[in-house]
């Protein structure tokens, strides 16, 4: 299936405007915004929308609701450029803060496009829980493990300084390294992005590391319901 909505004028809209980095430029601009990136994206969500839902019904599909905001917030970092030059779409469950939420992702940068799943900043309690699974072997990650292995994927989030688990297997490092959990495929082929044939990779490749997906659901509930009791799940 061929999805060919995305175009190099959208990254060209997106890259004036955050060097621009005016109000007034965008607000006059806003009806180029609307039909070069978020008519695209809205529909990328709606066409992905099914295959999203069958992994979890909980997910959020409504497209404004998945898409990135183009307007950066600046109140708490030094970088003050008032908007971004690329942007993305998640999957998640609603009433979950975005940096720390379990997400499927697509996003286009000005020099890659992307999709993976995972945290951007996974919550200390899932990680040790993550972490824990891991050293036991449990069913969930050999299954999240089987599935990264070989395939276009891979794992990201820093890593600590040190071997945490020194005397873990050593093909079990990679993950138990990382202070961060997720996986991510990466492409700077444009053509392919604009002909609009990755799409059918996409949603393969999105299929195919479900287990990864659950890998990373069962350790957030686990953590949950040991946070419930007290520690005693």
């Amino acid at each position: 299936m061929i999805f060919d909505r995305f175009t190099p004028q959208m990254l060209d809209f997106l890259a004036e405007n955050h060097i621009r980095n005016s109000k007034e430029w965008y607000e006059a601009h806003k009806k180029e915004y609307r039909e070069l990136v978020v008519q695209p994206y809205h529909e990328l969500v709606e066409r992905m929308a099914p295959t999203m839902t069958a992994i979890d019904p909980l997910f959020v599909t409504q497209p404004s609701r998945c898409l990135s905001r183009v307007r950066r917030d600046t109140r708490y970092t030094k970088n003050k450029d008032l908007y971004r030059d690329h942007a993305w779409i998640v999957f998640r469950h609603a009433r979950k803060r975005l940096g720390s939420a379990l997400s499927y992702y697509f996003g286009v940068d000005q020099d890659a496009w992307s999709y993976g799943v995972g945290y951007y900043d996974i919550p200390r309690d899932v990680l040790a829980e993550c972490q824990d699974m891991i050293l036991k072997e449990d069913r969930y990650f050999r299954d999240a493990f089987a599935a990264v292995q070989g395939s276009d994927f891979l794992l990201e989030g820093e890593r600590y300084k040190r071997l945490k688990y020194p005397d873990a297997p050593e093909k079990y490092q990679d993950w138990l390294s990382r202070k961060q959990l997720s996986i991510s495929f990466t492409s700077e082929d444009f053509d392919l992005l604009f002909a609009g044939e990755f799409y059918d990779k996409m949603i393969t490749d999105i299929q195919k590391m479900q287990p990864f997906y659950e890998f990373l659901q069962k350790a957030e509930e686990r953590a949950r319901a040991k946070q419930s009791t007290g520690g005693l799940a």
